[in-house]
């Protein structure tokens, strides 16, 4: 269940970055590579963690909170997901 919440929250959360258009292409793309790192944790089991993971996310929802408060909420939903995960 808990890889469906986070595949489900990595979805929305590339809807959002399509749907915002004030949203600088350095920092998609930073975004891109945080949920393409986690949907290769996830299709490999999680067998490869990577521990600094969740403090770049967390480093991403203080980047967008004020000016992205939707996208600020999917990422810590991920966050919130991973954790669950025991991340």
């Amino acid at each position: 269940m808990p890889d469906k919440e986070l595949q489900s929250s990595i979805s929305e959360l590339k809807a959002q970055l399509e749907q915002v258009g004030e949203v600088a292409e350095a920092d998609r793309q930073t975004l891109a590579e945080l949920t393409g790192r986690i949907e290769l944790m996830v299709a490999q089991e999680r067998e490869h963690w990577e521990e600094n993971l969740v403090d770049e996310l967390e480093r991403q929802v203080i980047l967008y909170e004020e000016d992205h408060p939707v996208i600020a909420r999917v990422i810590q939903q991920i966050i919130l997901t991973l954790n669950n995960m025991g991340l």
